[in-house]
């Protein structure tokens, strides 16, 4: 009984410690004593290249004196995680060790979080994240977000480890990004009549600039953006400005409304994937990331079942079912994501027979996670765990938050519910390996505008960082609680919208 006192009373010290910190750190070990921010006078590189990861601590510390203690960056390859980092603060200052820059960055922020009072603890931190890849998604193809709205995002979600953010750029109701090659793809694609019948038209791309923009103010964050271009369906928006891509060849309006469209991207017509591999070239151009998003979701096969040109493929190619044209399609597109070396990621649908060897898989589907994992591990595809009973964030957290009478299907995903979040699913390592990451998704068609973006991901965005990068046993709702609270002062600090969690 007193061994169990003694070893509560010492977890209690670490996680007092410790509870400044989202996501929590995964090795702990609390010194005593307190060093003065106020006493830190000066910033030693092992490397030039870490001038850029040191910028951040400048809003901190003021490095203009000499004498004081240190603050001490340095790149150790004896570190094996990528990712990872230690952290140790004692009387002679701070000290952060990565083997890569972006383990150094992490190792900042999670420094930056442990400032309390103009003091930093004498603490031992040795940190690494549970899964490579976390993610949030914005969707500003249901609501165009602007450059600079985008930025500020990902400024706000940096400082809890997040390494990638992806963006939804096409969908029926809209298409964002500038397309050299085929101007009417803006032109006419990122215009929209009204939402819903409201009255107010809708309209907003990237330039190619603007997105190089985005992804260079990512990169010095170590977020990595992945572009995410939808086909075969949610196409209305390229299918309004190219009437030729669709089995129908009719002119059809940028959809207003939301749901679902029958209307997709022809699989047997050759001018599709001569146009889409033009789209393409010019996407893995803007975006270094290895990454591309095809989407392949809710895509009804009625009209290819209908289409002349799809039943001719189908029969020239022997399939039985209009799923294998999923298949053929996919594996078209797929050719020239290889040339450039990328590597396709897909909303993964159970009825799609197969998909390229090479694909990454997200769960999505309410309730489906559990076969998407399994059927992913038998057939070798990689996943990351994007379930919307956990991690769709365009749910509001209570249902009154949203008013909009066609949101009436939409549950509620409570706080505390996303922070339960097992991304492995409680499966031991071996059924697990091939889960590699997390995200959450903030669609966009009842997210207006930055504050809304902002007011469903805050605090939702805190748990699920921790989902992410923290070992289970680490994990601890009364104590995550209490990081929370501190956190939210933060937000508001930075006039960053958020809700309040419900008790």
């Amino acid at each position: 009984m007193k061994k169990s006192f003694v070893g509560l009373l010492l977890l209690t010290f670490v996680v007092g410690a410790a509870q400044n910190i989202i996501p929590i750190p995964n090795d702990v070990k609390l010194g005593n004593g307190k060093l003065s921010v106020e006493m830190i006078k000066s910033l030693r590189l092992s490397n030039d290249s870490l001038r850029n990861e040191s910028a951040f601590l400048g809003e901190y510390f003021d490095f203009s004196a000499d004498g004081g203690n240190t603050i001490s960056l340095l790149i150790d390859k004896s570190i094996d995680n990528v990712q990872g980092y230690s952290l140790t603060v004692d009387n002679r200052g701070v000290t952060i060790k990565a083997s890569t820059r972006q383990g150094i960055f992490y190792g900042i922020q999670t420094l930056i979080q442990l400032i309390d009072d103009k003091e930093i603890p004498f603490i031992e931190i040795c940190d690494k994240p549970r899964l490579e890849y976390r993610a949030l998604m914005l969707d500003p193809a249901r609501h165009f977000l602007s450059a600079e709205d985008v930025k500020r995002y990902i400024d706000a979600i940096a400082r809890y480890k997040y390494n990638y953010l992806h963006l939804h750029l096409s969908d029926d109701q809209g298409w964002r990004v500038e397309i050299k090659k085929y101007p009417r793809l803006t032109e006419v694609g990122s215009v929209r009549a009204d939402t819903e019948g409201d009255g107010v038209p809708h309209r907003g791309y990237y330039t190619q600039e603007q997105l190089r923009d985005i992804v260079a103010f990512a990169a010095q964050r170590h977020i990595e953006i992945i572009p995410e271009i939808d086909i075969p369906g949610h196409s209305v928006a390229a299918i309004a400005a190219y009437a030729e891509l669709t089995c129908r060849d009719t002119i059809i309006p940028v959809r207003s409304e939301i749901g679902v469209s029958l209307d997709l991207l022809c699989a047997g017509n050759e001018k599709v994937f001569e146009m889409y591999g033009d789209i393409f070239e010019e996407i893995c151009e803007i975006f270094p990331s290895k990454l591309i998003h095809l989407g392949g979701d809710e895509a009804p096969l009625t009209h290819w079942g209908q289409c002349p040109k799809c039943q001719a493929l189908k029969k020239e190619k022997g399939y039985t079912d209009d799923q294998e044209l999923m298949s053929y399609f996919f594996g078209r597109i797929n050719q020239t994501l290889l040339r450039h070396n990328r590597t396709a990621l897909f909303w993964y649908e159970v009825d799609v027979p197969d998909y390229p060897r090479n694909a990454i898989m997200y769960t999505w589907r309410n309730g489906l996670t559990p076969r998407v994992i399994e059927e992913c591990r038998e057939k070798g595809y990689r996943v990351i765990c994007a379930p919307g009973e956990f991690a769709y964030f365009d749910y509001p957290e209570v249902k009154s938050d949203i008013t909009a009478k066609s949101s009436s299907w939409i549950p509620a995903l409570p706080f505390e519910k996303v922070y339960q979040f097992d991304p492995c699913y409680g499966l031991s390592e071996e059924k697990s390996s091939h889960i590699i990451g997390v995200e959450a998704t903030v669609w966009g068609e009842y997210v207006p505008d930055l504050e809304t973006a902002f007011f469903r991901t805050f605090p939702r965005a805190f748990a699920l960082a921790e989902a992410g990068w923290s070992k289970m046993s680490r994990r601890e709702w009364n104590d995550f609680l209490l990081r929370t609270k501190r956190e939210l002062e933060h937000l508001k600090s930075r006039k960053i919208n958020f809700r309040q969690p419900q008790q």
